[in-house]
């Protein structure tokens, strides 16, 4: 579960990066500067909400979540403050109150990525390896139209034509977005809340995405 959601992540910010580099000198991953979205989440594995926010085109980007997962039986609880800025990761536990920081395995491929091709070639190649294909239909979430995608072993996904995950369902799992705040970044403490918690560091990721991002580089 937690490979598909970062997977996913992973999808969206290579699919939605926009020029190259921001006036800052920062990669430009989102061509919207800020936004703010909520979800719900449902289904036979997972239920609760989550809301995800980025700023500086996507260079740095949270997500809250408040999530019941089961399984054969067994549920558990999971309260997470996740916080992306460049290729650095720290997940949150709001419980424990403690957080783990790992490295973004696909960052540097990505923004090397976009020194060679444009970002819009980069990102349908990326939806291409994941396995989605535009149905050719658009739906209205959150009084935000979005263009609907499927893959045979991903489920569907609808998209607006900005960059915006709107809905996502997958093995049972679905995530539909209830609000969407364009020009919100959210709250400035979110994105810092790492610095007020211990810190270790976590697992290696750079094995997590197997082959895909040879794929998108045409390897």
């Amino acid at each position: 579960m937690k490979f598909f959601k970062f997977t996913a992540a992973a999808l969206v910010a290579v699919a939605c990066a926009g020029p190259t580099i921001a006036n800052d000198g920062t990669p430009v991953l989102h061509p919207l500067e800020a936004v703010c979205i909520d979800y719900e989440m449902s289904g036979q594995m997972q239920n609760g909400s989550s809301t995800k926010c980025h700023r500086d085109f996507g260079y740095e980007q949270y997500e809250i979540q408040n999530i019941t997962i089961g399984i054969a039986g067994f549920t558990q609880s999971q309260n997470q403050h996740t916080i992306t800025i460049g290729d650095q990761i720290y997940a949150i536990n709001l419980q424990t109150n403690t957080g783990t920081q790992t490295t973004n395995p696909i960052y540097a491929g990505l923004v090397d990525a976009l020194q060679n091709t444009t970002p819009d070639q980069m990102g349908a190649t990326f939806v291409s390896a994941m396995g989605y294909t535009p149905t050719g239909a658009t739906k209205t979430i959150a009084n935000t139209e979005c263009i609907i995608y499927s893959a045979q072993q991903m489920g569907t996904m609808c998209m607006t034509s900005d960059g915006l995950l709107l809905e996502q369902d997958v093995m049972g799992m679905t995530q539909t977005a209830t609000s969407v705040s364009i020009g919100s970044a959210g709250d400035d403490a979110n994105y810092t809340l790492y610095q007020n918690v211990p810190i270790t560091q976590g697992p290696d990721l750079s094995n997590g995405l197997g082959g895909l991002l040879p794929q998108m580089q045409g390897n």
